[in-house]
């Protein structure tokens, strides 16, 4: 053999090891614990890489770059207490990173069994499984997926309670809602059906609740919208009704609801003056009535029902009460003495 050809030869070797090499570290991924890569084909999905590999088939591709799907979800910011995107899958380099995470919904709304409305502030903590990235990978909006399988698993859990049950009820809530999520992922909606996975694990869930106030009426504004600064005058005298206090007969049955967990173990005396001020508030709002009518009303106190108050009972009995008479044995009567 020449050495001109054993000089080719070994050229060609280095070539062909150097093009290993080079193919080796191009397709050379190292899978962690807390990170992996999801590859695809012409078919689609093919697995998610799990320790050190190489992928030797050329059609065999790590799921990176514009097209791959937005795996993120909506966080807390500590900087501004307000929400932020977390994005999972590096567009660059297509690692996905599997440690737990916080999600944590913009707030939304849940109605209890006694139809009282709650706006619900929850966190959720979770992870991706490596197992299920197939889901993952085919979900199209995996954002709104896990918000919306979040939301959902608060509300059925707290539509289970009364509005007053609910205060005692937050770690059952809790427990409840984290078990639906994980049970989600497996059973579907009838029985036996499989259900749609979201390809995640859920570790703990926990929420804070806070009821709107029912009984808020802007002082100036009309069906909620605030009055323009050229209102009308029907307009002004519309909202001035509104800004009313709201007496017992215009109460919501939500509202009475509230007000029953008001009374609910206060002693008598305590109960008797809230029902006082209720009484007080309802007349005003009919005296109020009354008088926007423009006419001229004459009405007795028992119609007004200010008889059967004590103070006003008091004040007719000395209305009525004779004159003192004369002073026996022409004694000088003096205007304090009482006889």
């Amino acid at each position: 053999m020449s050495l001109a050809l054993m000089i080719s030869i070994a050229a060609l070797v280095s070539v062909i090891v150097l093009a290993a090499i080079f193919y080796i570290v191009r397709r050379y991924y190292e899978a962690r614990y807390d990170l992996t890569y999801m590859t695809q084909d012409d078919r689609g999905f093919r697995r998610a890489l799990d320790g050190k590999v190489v992928l030797w088939d050329w059609d065999e591709t790590v799921v990176r770059g514009p097209t791959a799907p937005h795996i993120e979800f909506v966080a807390l910011d500590p900087a501004t207490g307000g929400r932020r995107t977390v994005k999972l899958l590096n567009p660059r380099t297509g690692a996905i990173n599997l440690r737990p995470h916080y999600c944590a919904p913009l707030p939304f709304d849940a109605v209890t069994a006694d139809s009282h409305k709650v706006i619900v502030e929850a966190r959720v903590q979770f992870s991706l499984n490596r197992e299920l990235l197939k889901h993952v990978y085919e979900i199209q909006e995996f954002s709104l997926a896990l918000e919306s399988r979040i939301q959902s698993a608060f509300r059925a859990e707290i539509g289970k309670r009364n509005d007053e049950d609910l205060r005692t009820a937050l770690q059952e809530v809790e427990r409840g809602a984290i078990e639906r999520l994980r049970r989600d992922e497996d059973e579907g909606d009838e029985a036996g059906e499989k259900g749609m996975a979201l390809g995640v694990r859920f570790h703990t869930a926990n929420f804070t609740y806070t009821q709107p106030d029912e009984f808020a009426v802007p002082a100036m504004a009309v069906g909620g919208v605030p009055l323009p600064p050229n209102a009308t005058p029907e307009q002004q005298a519309a909202a001035r009704a509104l800004a009313r206090a709201a007496g017992v007969l215009t109460l919501r049955p939500q509202q009475i609801d509230q007000l029953a967990d008001v009374f609910k173990n206060r002693d008598p005396a305590a109960l008797a003056a809230l029902l006082a001020v209720m009484d007080m508030q309802t007349r005003q709002n009919i005296a109020e009535a009354l008088a926007a009518s423009g006419q001229l009303l004459v009405l007795t106190p028992q119609e007004l029902g200010l008889v059967g108050a004590a103070a006003q009972r008091d004040a007719l009995a000395r209305r009525v009460a004779p004159a003192p008479g004369p002073v026996p044995n022409g004694g000088v009567h003096h205007p304090e003495q009482r006889i």
